[in-house]
């Protein structure tokens, strides 16, 4: 029997004594493979099933069977069995489907989305096990080793990595609207051609765009201010990364999702999320998808307040140390912005959450404005939406450090910038801005005019968002 077909969803600490014993280890022994204190251990064992390990603990279990030998499994296997079913299914988690399922329901998914029907507008957000369950069975399920996509010369794939590479492009540029549904079409496509019979090394290179092009959809979609649709297409695109074998690419996506998890303020989730995607990744994966997922961490981090500024303060020098190994190659279609500019601009974005809550110390709003000025200078042109969060990012330095008039400078550039694309989170993290600004330095002349500029682009606007709605 494949040892990788166990899988659990859920583990207690029943199943981590069961897996200890299976491995044949002491308590101690079991607790350096999973790097934790063996009183944690200790505690599994003693509560078994009235115990639940945290997110990144799911994800260590996880590895640690996956990589066991077949005999560690089927022992594992065994004692679970003696033991009997002590855990009911999680009734929030999404059920796992069959790739044809999937791909049927993404069908309908996209066609609901194409026609703006209410259903898709009208889609809950996924929070705790709902989220994070489908993305530790991925993290189960993915390979020791992540295989290169396959060549096979064939014209029309080669014509659809083609269009991938102008729909990135598209979305640099800040216009989303009609281009998402342009890319909304195209992943349709593309599904289609999956489920017609083709060779299996088409096949995976089909689902690796697939993957590409809902990764794509989902930011577009929170982008346009739809954050639970987006969730689908990056838990499609996840999916997809299975069928392709591409650990990096579905590491770099659970990245995605826990930076929108934490945008909305759900940040035991997105650090569950990220460190799920840093357990997973193999040792010898692109240090460029360990850069981002490190800032990720940093700045989720920095989002629990001062008590956790050293860990902040370690996952953004790890981040930087992540980086350093770059060498080249290691820039695929779907990272190659991934540059020293959005290296600089995660770590000031996690120093800026940390200045914002010091009253007394200044040396992370001194850290924030290095990275922050670092980022805007080495900021391509023709991303026009990260320049325009650079501008943003600089704004809120600048009121950290007290410097309210060119804080306000910013954040004008910003929205004049804003006014020439399309982008509904940009206008609400200009939103979100202004009323930190007005909150603290309303009675300003210069932060009053900022303030109404931007209401008055707002009334304006209010027809161009439903018309990226519709």
């Amino acid at each position: 029997m494949d040892h990788q077909t166990v899988t659990i969803t859920r583990w207690t600490g029943l199943e981590a004594k069961l897996l200890r014993q299976s491995l044949r280890l002491t308590v101690t022994d079991f607790a350096a493979l999973l790097g934790v204190n063996p009183r944690t251990v200790n505690k599994w064992e003693a509560r078994c099933t009235r115990i639940t390990p945290l997110p990144e603990m799911q994800s260590a279990l996880d590895t640690a069977l996956r990589h066991a030998e077949a005999d560690v499994a089927d022992r594992f296997r065994e004692l679970r069995d003696r033991e009997g079913p002590h855990q009911a299914p999680e009734p929030e988690a999404e059920q796992v489907h069959p790739p044809e399922v999937e791909l049927a329901q993404l069908g309908e998914f996209i066609g609901e989305d194409m026609a703006s029907r209410r259903t898709f507008l009208n889609l809950t957000l996924l929070t705790g096990a709902a989220l994070v369950i489908p993305v530790r069975q991925w993290a189960a399920s993915t390979p020791l080793t992540s295989l290169a996509p396959g060549k096979v010369g064939a014209e029309e794939i080669d014509g659809l990595e083609r269009a991938v590479e102008l729909f990135r492009h598209w979305d640099a540029s800040g216009h989303g609207g009609l281009h998402r549904k342009a890319v909304v079409g195209q992943l349709h496509g593309v599904i289609d051609a999956i489920q017609h019979r083709r060779p299996a090394s088409e096949r995976r290179r089909l689902f690796t765009i697939a993957a590409e092009l809902s990764q794509l959809v989902g930011w577009m979609t929170y982008d346009a201010s739809l954050p639970a649709n987006a969730q689908r297409y990056f838990l499609f695109a996840l999916r997809a990364c299975e069928q392709a074998t591409d650990v990096e690419l579905g590491a770099k996506i659970v990245g995605d999702m826990a930076q929108l998890s934490k945008s909305l303020g759900n940040y035991d989730d997105s650090l569950g999320l990220v460190r799920t995607a840093l357990a997973t990744l193999p040792r010898t994966a692109n240090p460029l998808v360990r850069a981002e997922l490190l800032g990720h961490e940093a700045c989720t981090y920095a989002r629990f307040g001062s008590e956790d500024a050293t860990s902040t303060r370690r996952s953004v020098d790890a981040a930087m140390d992540a980086f350093d190994q770059v060498a080249q190659g290691d820039h695929r279609s779907w990272n190659r912005y991934m540059d020293r500019a959005e290296l600089d601009s995660l770590a000031a974005s996690a120093y800026i959450q940390l200045a914002l809550g010091e009253e007394r110390s200044t040396s992370s709003a001194t850290e924030a404005e290095h990275h922050a000025v670092n980022a805007a200078r080495a900021r391509p042109a023709h991303r026009v939406r990260s320049r325009l969060f650079d501008d943003v990012r600089l704004s809120k330095v600048r009121l950290a450090q007290r410097e309210v008039e060119e804080s306000t400078e910013l954040a004008d550039r910003a929205l004049t910038r804003a006014m020439a694309i399309s982008s509904p989170q940009a206008i609400h993290r200009l939103r979100v801005h202004s009323q930190t600004l007005t909150a603290g330095y309303g009675d300003l002349a210069v932060v009053r005019a900022f303030s109404a500029r931007l209401s008055e682009h707002l009334h304006q606007s209010e027809q161009k968002v439903s018309d990226v709605h519709a």
